[in-house]
């Protein structure tokens, strides 16, 4: 064999050894994002006799209209919304089930989702419920975290979750990476509307928070008062 076709030989050798070794060419970055929105339940008026809130305290008649009104901003939105999903109390159910028949969808129940009083930062709070009711809660919000807040890196989906007030403010203080005691330090309105965006790699973005624009000002009720001009809760 002549010096030129050895070295043929040897470069052709070469080509295909390295071709063997060579990484396979990066798969395209997964580029799906979770939304996660969540609605508070519409106002109710509580009775004060009741002791388990899965089967009382119910929406009243404006409870039913808000929750109403965000089904049907919802049912609006160019996006098609993958689950609907309610905590297991009463008042969430309701409100749920009324913007299931805007948005076409038959909500489901989570215990995951229920109210309860997480650690606060307010000494006399945390006395009221006790140590085993909070670290129950904890527990709780944990587990909705864990549950509804991981990504869906190939594809867009959107979770409507309808669940209460202590819930959304606890989550608001987790996605923004601040001390979740210090959730008692928010508002929140009756039927508002809060979305989250769960990226690729798992970090959150809060897209907004407490959004009451799709309930007339005069029908609007809050944990507070609102922005100065709500009286009741």
């Amino acid at each position: 064999m002549n010096r030129f076709l050895v070295s043929a030989a040897l470069v052709l050798a070469c080509a295909s050894n390295a071709s063997a070794q060579a990484p396979p060419a990066s798969a395209a970055p997964k580029t799906g994002v979770h939304y996660i929105y969540m609605v508070r339940h519409g106002i109710y008026d509580r009775d004060t006799s009741a002791t388990d809130d899965r089967v009382a305290n119910g929406l009243n008649a404006l409870g039913h209209e808000q929750a109403r009104a965000i089904g049907a901003r919802l049912a609006a939105l160019p996006v098609k919304f993958d689950r609907l999903i309610s905590s297991e109390f009463l008042r969430a159910a309701m409100t749920a089930d009324d913007m299931g028949v805007a948005m076409k969808m038959k909500p489901t129940r989570d215990g995951a989702l229920n109210e309860c009083t997480p650690t606060t930062n307010n000494a006399r709070m945390n006395g009221e419920q006790g140590p085993g009711e909070l670290a129950q809660c904890d527990s709780a919000r944990t587990v909705q975290w864990q549950r509804y807040f991981a990504s869906t890196p190939d594809r867009d989906t959107y979770d409507v979750l309808v669940c209460h007030g202590n819930v959304i403010r606890w989550t608001l203080m987790k996605a923004t990476g601040a001390d979740t005691k210090n959730w008692l330090n928010l508002d929140s309105g009756n039927c508002s509307l809060s979305i989250w965006a769960v990226r690729p790699d798992g970090s959150v973005r809060t897209v907004m928070y407490s959004d009451v624009g799709h309930i007339p000002t005069e029908k609007q009720t809050w944990s507070g008062k609102g922005g100065g001009w709500v009286g009741r809760k």
